[in-house]
């Protein structure tokens, strides 16, 4: 079938990607220990904006619980229109729905 030195194995390098893939982060998700699905249907889910960068869910997460019983909080890979980041807190049976109006984290 021909010479041997066809047949050789050759050191091959991998393509690097370049571009937003170095550059883009992954959803972070922070959820309670009894959390279930099936909890859909008592959940009223808020979207946030307007974040220090340095929050990750968990600290957010920590943040909402003083406001009622938050089960998930989600920061999504993407940014908004703006580059800013954006998240979505779950929660169940919202005690006070005037703290979430009136809410800014440039005041913690």
């Amino acid at each position: 079938m021909g010479d041997n030195d066809e047949h050789d194995w050759q050191t091959v390098k991998g393509r690097q990607r370049q571009g937003k893939v170095s550059k883009q982060f992954r959803t972070d998700i922070a959820t309670t220990k009894n959390y279930k699905k099936e909890n859909y249907g008592n959940l009223t889910t808020y979207f946030f904006t307007d974040f220090p960068d340095n929050f990750g869910a968990k600290a957010l997460f920590n943040t909402f619980y003083h406001y009622g019983n938050v089960m998930e909080v989600l920061i999504p890979a993407k940014r908004n229109k703006r580059g800013k980041r954006f998240d979505f807190a779950r929660f169940v049976r919202v005690t006070n729905a005037h703290k979430f109006e009136s809410f800014t984290l440039l005041s913690l």
